[in-house]
């Protein structure tokens, strides 16, 4: 690796053997929205150089408060294809698949093909059998899945392993709440509880609020699992995932970090 080469500060965390293992690995990212953008290029310059990107979105003025790839110059283009285009720019020798159709009932198949890990970051008014669908076909197939809704100032984040739980947890969590319009407690407990009474007011349209911090803090931390799932067994330092029924609960605001298990019912 020459000294002028992306990830040259990044071998010595790395190691040669991971940046291979990273380079090897594709990310399938169903929605390029705050998260999902912000997870493409972390993942890009962690090395990983093969991704499918679904997204039927194009980027409108509300974006420019927490996406990356929202400015003046891409308003109004697709989001898959804006963040394909920055991808190639970070690295040429990327390869990058795009749905614009976002997903759909129909190329869920197709979308997972060859996936190692899938990032989901659906809109919140994706209908419930979609979300559950690619979770359920995912975790039939193997896939490593991360997803880190956005509450205020940080996030909940749950990744589902192939050996372990599936995604369950999280998309009954989600119908639940536009269903009956609440959160569990525990929510209260940690983030502000005024963000989480203007979020569940939100899910019914799907145009959740938002800050420039939030993705930031859910993307660090599923990217972050998402590298040691990849490298765990492989490269010296790395751990396992924290994988459900362990689900990690982040608020900056409060400064709040917990790892609950809900298993032991204490999100119901």
């Amino acid at each position: 690796m020459s000294n002028d080469d992306m990830l040259n500060r990044s071998l010595p965390l790395l190691t040669e053997a991971g940046i291979d293992k990273l380079a090897s690995s594709r990310v399938v990212i169903a929605g390029c929205g705050g998260v999902g953008g912000a997870m493409a290029l972390t993942l890009c310059r962690m090395g990983v150089q093969s991704f499918k990107l679904a997204d039927p979105g194009a980027f409108d003025p509300p974006d420019m408060n927490r996406q990356w790839a929202a400015t003046g110059a891409s308003l109004g283009r697709n989001k898959a294809l804006v963040y394909r285009e920055l991808i190639l720019d970070l690295n040429p020798r990327a390869k990058v698949e795009i749905f614009v159709e976002g997903i759909t009932d129909h190329n869920q198949d197709e979308f997972l093909s060859g996936a190692d890990i899938l990032v989901d970051c659906l809109d919140a008014n994706v209908p419930h059998s979609l979300r559950e669908s690619i979770h359920r076909k995912a975790h039939e197939r193997g896939v490593f899945s991360v997803v880190g809704p956005i509450m205020g100032f940080g996030c909940f984040a749950l990744c589902s392993s192939p050996q372990g739980l599936g995604m369950e947890y999280w998309t009954q969590t989600l119908k639940v709440a536009k269903e009956q319009g609440s959160l569990p407690r525990i929510f209260d407990e940690i983030f502000v509880p005024q963000h989480m009474q203007a979020i569940v007011r939100s899910l019914e349209v799907g145009k959740v609020p938002t800050v420039a911090v939030g993705p930031l803090i859910a993307t660090s931390l599923l990217a972050t699992e998402c590298v040691n799932h990849l490298l765990h067994d492989l490269v010296p330092g790395f751990r396992e995932p924290i994988v459900l029924p362990k689900v990690m609960f982040f608020d900056l605001n409060r400064m709040n970090h917990r790892i609950i298990d809900v298993s032991e019912g204490a999100l119901a």
